[in-house]
Order: C-alpha cells, then structure tokens, then sequence
C-alpha cells in the first residue's frame, strides 16, 4: 500500500463514522453495529500499513524521504500514546468538576499549579511534556464538551466531514505524500537482475496550526448553573463559530484552486460533466462531489435533460441526497459560500485527497471576572481557544467552475 492510499483509507474510515452517526440518529442500531464491524476492519488495515511503510523506511538508507516516513510514523505513534493518557484524564467526572470549578472561580491556569482542588487541570496540560499544553490561552475542555460539540456539529453544514482530518498534539510537523504515477512491472530476462524502477517519491508537506479564539460575556447567575447546563450552554455558543472557522479555511483551500472551467449558458450541465471526465483523474471522478451555494443549487434544480426530466437526481438509500452523475450535491448558505460577480461557485473533485484539515486536539477555555467589562457588569467574561490550519496535498483532485442565473435548459 501506498502512503496515497493509506490517506484515503483514513478518509474513508471518516466517511463510515459519519455515515454511523447517521444511524444512530435513525435509531437504526443493527445496521450500526455491522457498520462498525467494517471501520474495526479499516483500523487494522490502516494500523498495518503504517506499521509496513515504517518498516520500509526503517533501514533504507539510501532514501532519506523513506527514513523521514519512518522517523515520522514513529513521532505519530508517540503523540498518540501521550494524547490517549491526556484524553482519559479529560473523560474523568473529577476533571469536569475541577473544569467548572475554575471557570466559576476565574482562575487561570498560572493559578492552578499547585493547587489540588485543579490538579487534574494541570496534569492534562503537562502530560505531553514539553511546553505544557494550553498554558498560553486556558483549561482543555472535559471530554464531554468534545461530545456536545460533535452534537451541534450534525446541525451545520461541516465542510470537514468531506476532507481529510487529522487530530495533532503539536503546533506544528509535516507529512509525506507520495507523488508521480505508477508503472507497470518491467520485464526481467532469465537470470537478469530485479532493479528498483519504481520507487516511491514523496514530498514533504508542511502544516503549523493557527489559533483562533472569542470572548463570551455571562451572566454570574449562570455560572452557577449546574455543570451539564452550563456546558451545553458553552458549547451552543462555541460549536457554530467553530465549524465555521474549520469551512472559511476548507473554502480558502477549494477558491484557491488553480484548476478552473468556464461554462457556457445554456450548456453548464453538459460541460460540466464532461469536466468531471477530462479535468479528474479516473480514481477522483469516480469519487468526485460537488459543492456549491443556494443560488447555485438552484440553478442546478432546473437543469433538465431533452426529455424534461431533472438531471438532479436523488439517492435511492436516502432521498434528502441528490446526485448529478452519479455524484453527491451538497450547498451551503449564500452568507457562507458567496458568489463571484453575480455567478455561483461550483467546486468539483474528490476533497480528502484535495487538503487536510489539521486540527490540535484540546479545545482550551478560561473565565475572568476581572478583565473586559466584567468588573463594570458584575458579570464573568469566557474566552474559548482552538488550533487548526487547512493545508493543501493535491490540487489537481478538483476543480472550480462558475454559473450565473437564468441560464435556462442544461442539455
């Protein structure tokens, strides 16, 4: 297996716990638990094709760029060791009620050390060793938070879910990604020698996570609330500006694409579909969405063929889903996704290979009753951080194209 393909499985085992989510909302839990017999699969097979292309890169020392995957697989396997130690701190009831405790209390994280009542605070903030995490912006958030996020996630249109997403502990790294095309085995004479014509190439891949952040002013009657009240309210305030922070950088990704396609009035639904062919490679067609705005969704509503029958069409397994070739069609809000000199966006491609998005795991929160208006309000004023960066890994996995209104038929 190629460290390529070793991407799109992850993002494939993303696809299956969001089509998981799915069905638990369904309430159908038999065909979750057999879908989750299939992911349990995928864990495996990506577990051992790290482990292989490690090894590969282990001894070879002719191929820094095969040392550096190993080098780096075995970073990943260290931060993810130390990561599970900080998450089973994070899951724990005491780490919840010192959490709120200290929101309660304003007190901040340079306040803590030291203090057994915020212990659990501290030690998930040193566990990773090093500069301690979140010392510079406040308190990682329970585990539970993590949980009431992921809740309101399924109420916004997340354009992560379509991506590849990778959880780091580190502000900063790199990945490997294979590139070049493969060729077919040479031919080898009787007691000729077996060469090396196709090994893989990579090409180190940068990311360094930005931090983004807000302040929520709240009343002191509310901080008193009980714990799960006061969380859910926390959440529904940072849940929407936090997946729309992870979409304004996902878009950034797809507006910056090189690849773009004019269409022609009256011809947009031919020329598209002829660009999903000719612009994408067989493997990116094939797995290709499209993704556009209210207008542009719109426009497409009406696109017919010569026998008057929509060219969207919807997906037998569920119907709210409509498909143009065969592919899903997905918009978001006007406010979100804008159009260009009065025309709609349409983005093309297979998203996991087009970027991944980096995100640090450890969402950070503080409260002071000293800072802002607090003191004048008698009130408390919130701050709540997170880390993430969105970074581009192959360009040519997807395309723009643009389509103005009153078009008419599509063809």
């Amino acid at each position: 297996m190629t460290y390529q393909e070793l991407l799109e499985l992850k993002s494939n085992r993303a696809a299956k716990l969001t089509e998981g989510n799915d069905l638990l909302k369904k309430k159908d839990f038999e065909a979750h638990k057999a879908l989750m017999g299939e992911v349990a699969k995928m864990n495996a097979e990506i577990d051992a094709a790290e482990a292989q292309l490690a090894e590969e890169g282990r001894f070879d020392e002719g191929d820094e760029k095969m040392k550096g995957l190993h080098a780096n697989y075995l970073h990943q396997q260290e931060e993810k060791a130390k990561g599970k130690a900080v998450d089973d701190i994070r899951r724990s009831n005491e780490y919840a009620a010192a959490f709120v405790k200290a929101l309660r209390g304003g007190v901040k994280v340079r306040q803590a050390w030291g203090a057994e009542d915020f212990a659990p605070l501290t030690k998930a903030l040193t566990e990773t060793g090093g500069t301690p995490e979140g010392s510079d912006g406040g308190f990682l958030v329970p585990e539970e938070f993590d949980n009431l996020i992921h809740d309101y996630e399924k109420e916004y249109l997340d354009l992560s879910q379509f991506f590849t997403v990778e959880q780091v502990r580190t502000l900063s790294g790199w990945r490997a990604i294979e590139q070049g095309k493969r060729k077919p085995l040479p031919k080898i004479l009787e007691m000729g020698t077996i060469g090396k014509e196709d090994q893989p190439k990579f090409e180190k891949v940068t990311y360094t996570v930005e931090k983004f952040g807000d302040r929520l002013p709240v009343s002191a009657e509310l901080l008193e609330d009980n714990t799960a009240g006061l969380l859910q309210y926390l959440a529904g305030w940072f849940a929407p500006k936090y997946i729309l922070t992870k979409n304004a950088l996902l878009l950034k990704l797809l507006n910056d694409l090189e690849k773009t396609v004019s269409l022609t009035a009256g011809s947009e639904a031919k020329e598209l579909r002829k660009a999903m062919i000719k612009q994408l490679n067989t493997a990116q067609s094939m797995g290709a969405m499209l993704l556009t705005n209210q207008n542009g969704y719109a426009e497409m509503d009406g696109w017919e063929d010569k026998n008057g029958r929509s060219l969207l069409v919807p997906n037998p397994a569920d119907p709210s889903v409509y498909r143009l070739n065969g592919r899903q069609v997905v918009y978001g809000d006007n406010d979100q996704i804008p159009d260009e000199a009065g025309k709609s966006p349409i983005y093309v491609g297979k998203f996991q290979s087009l970027g991944t998005l980096f995100v640090r795991k450890g969402l950070e929160m503080a409260a002071t009753d000293i800072g802002g208006d607090a003191w004048a309000t008698d009130s408390y004023e919130l701050r709540g951080l997170c880390r993430m960066t969105a970074v581009a890994m192959d360009k040519n996995a997807a395309f723009k194209a643009l389509i103005g209104s009153g078009s008419g038929a599509a063809g």
